[in-house]
């Protein structure tokens, strides 16, 4: 009599097939809303950029004081969004180190090596999953 267990069918197994290589698109990390973020975060610093270069008095005077407010709200949430940016993605992406990312970007994110340092760490386990 023999000991050994019975073999496994081969339809037991997972098919192997070969590895298709993946386009750019497929490849990036970031969604398309991520995108959209990080153009935002581009139109806020042109604005400033441009505030900077005409002087920020000569446009803020010929602004409504409703416009103003607005343009203050929407650079607000913009430096926010952007400044979780790496938060957002580790959260969307469902990362297991999420908390830690989180934590990095809360705590250091205001010093630029922080903020990129979570940011890094970010789309590096997005590209590792």
């Amino acid at each position: 009599m023999d000991s050994r267990p019975a073999p496994i069918p081969e339809e037991a197994y997972e098919p192997h097939y070969p590895r298709r290589r993946r386009t750019l698109r497929e490849d990036h990390a970031l969604p398309i809303w991520g995108r959209w973020i990080i153009g935002l975060a581009l139109a806020v610093v042109a604005s400033a950029v441009t505030f900077y270069y005409f002087g920020e008095e000569a446009i803020v005077r010929s602004l409504p004081s409703v416009l103003q407010w607005l343009g203050f709200v929407i650079v607000i949430l913009a430096a926010i969004v952007v400044y979780f940016l790496p938060a957002i993605i580790a959260w969307n992406y469902r990362i297991r180190r999420s908390g830690a990312i989180l934590a990095l970007n809360f705590l250091l994110g205001w010093t630029f090596i922080g903020w990129a340092g979570a940011f890094v760490w970010a789309i590096a386990e997005v590209e590792s999953q």
